[in-house]
């Protein structure tokens, strides 16, 4: 299809409603025999393919915390330390399955309480507050890749495990650490230059010194300047906000948490169903693709948030939650195959057609999601579940040892290499298997 007929055919179904959740097809709900099964079929894969292989194994008894790099076959290869988001990533994965599994809790809580204990006594700066972003092996912070500073998403992920933790221990000590992190990104990522967080500033939480006028930097590699306020920050502040909300009902936090929603559904967030990339201080976008897999994770976050706060979640969260599913659906996700892509325009066919393993976990959890919220008015959600589960079970499940394979190629060919490292732990599995499963059990 040609550039303009993809943009009137888009602009045709925002004006019909359809993106906006018109239902065009009514539909018969999935049977419950059938989401037993598919719920089964999660459940023996989380095992198999997420917990098994790295727990207990990650457990590092000599230099605390979890180890990171994993070969294919599992076999450990050489950390250079220990970075923030790994940590709290593993800690999250190890509370939420002793909270939402009890049965798993006589084994799983000492994990809990190991990961808790490295972010406390190693993590935390003693001297100036905050996570340190990486640490070597003895426990020194040291620079992580490109980021001289540090950035406020890490922060954001310290504090989503460590409400994790309280939430199934019931200890005082990860409610207080939590606290403590959202004190010190409120009192130093916020400033006058408009509303948002900033995406990063030094580690004694001092703004990061402008560059020079002439000094350039490339958003490809990840380089923004720190006054930028991103949407990758914001839907992990808001996630972060959101569980620590329910462990802890304080007034302002349930303020920054709803002031937060309001700021990524209303200023991120933009038709057809996208989310900026990244704002200026003053609201002006900067020019990038959308990500798919940010897109309908945001999806989830919101409406997740707003049953953090304690209500129903209002039509105008909804609203673009569902757009944001149904442009994933129309732009980034082959319906025979169950792919979705990387990236790609508000109109037009995605420019990045490869598969990235999170991006498809969390595809099938929302659209599981959607189809038990819009179910009844078309099936749409329903076929496309299942294409996109089929996808991650058959296809990003390796066959040579256990584990999730990180890619897919375009073709839908995976790519399996390291089971673990920096990046690639277990939340993003973890989370859609158990939340999907859960879900499609509840009826």
């Amino acid at each position: 299809m040609r550039w303009p007929q993809a943009c009137l055919m888009l602009a045709g179904l925002v004006g019909l409603g359809i993106l906006a959740g018109a239902p065009p097809v009514l539909a018969a709900p999935m049977p419950s025999s059938e989401r037993t099964k598919v719920a089964d079929e999660m459940e023996a894969y989380l095992w198999k393919h997420v917990l098994k292989p790295r727990f207990p194994a990650c457990v590092d008894g000599e230099h605390g915390g979890f180890h990171t790099n994993y070969g294919r076959d599992w076999k450990p290869l050489p950390d250079r330390g220990r970075f923030i988001v790994y940590e709290a990533r593993v800690v999250w994965t190890a509370a939420t399955l002793a909270r939402l599994r009890p049965d798993t809790a006589a084994e799983y809580l000492p994990y809990v309480r190991h990961g808790v204990r490295y972010l406390a006594d190693v993590m935390w700066d003693r001297e100036n507050g905050g996570f340190h972003t990486f640490v070597d092996l003895q426990g020194k912070p040291i620079p992580f890749g490109w980021e001289p500073g540090r950035p406020v998403y890490g922060q954001a992920f310290a504090i989503y495990a460590l409400a994790a933790a309280h939430a199934v221990t019931g200890d005082d000590e990860p409610l207080e650490l939590a606290r403590r992190g959202y004190r010190w990104i409120e009192d130093h990522y916020r400033d006058d230059l408009g509303p948002g967080y900033r995406s990063s500033v030094q580690p004694n939480g001092k703004p990061i010194p402008a560059p020079a006028r002439d000094a350039s930097f490339s958003g490809a590699s990840g380089s923004y300047p720190d006054t930028l306020r991103t949407m990758n920050d914001h839907i992990h502040i808001l996630e972060a906000y959101a569980a620590l909300l329910r462990e802890w009902p304080d007034p302002d936090l349930r303020q920054r948490t709803q002031a937060l929603l309001g700021f990524v559904r209303d200023r991120i967030f933009v038709e057809p169903g996208c989310l900026y990339v990244a704002l200026w201080p003053n609201g002006r976008p900067v020019p990038a693709p959308t990500s798919f897999g940010h897109d309908v994770e945001t999806a989830f976050l919101m409406i997740e948030t707003e049953e953090a706060l304690g209500r129903e979640p209002s039509a105008a969260t909804l609203r673009a939650a569902r757009m944001l599913v149904d442009h994933a659906l129309l732009s980034g996700f082959n319906p025979q195959t169950g792919q979705l892509y990387e990236s790609g325009p508000a109109f037009g066919p995605p420019l990045d057609r490869s598969i990235e393993w999170w991006g498809q976990f969390e595809m099938f959890h929302v659209l599981q999601m959607m189809d038990d919220r819009y179910g009844n008015e078309t099936d749409r959600y329903q076929h496309a579940f299942r294409k996109a589960w089929d996808f991650a079970r058959d296809v990003l499940a390796d066959t040579e040892a256990p584990g999730v394979c990180a890619r897919a190629d375009e073709n839908g060919k995976p790519v399996c290499g390291a089971k673990s490292y920096d990046w690639f732990a277990s939340y993003h599995t973890a989370r859609a298997l158990l939340f999907t499963a859960d879900r499609l059990r509840s009826r």
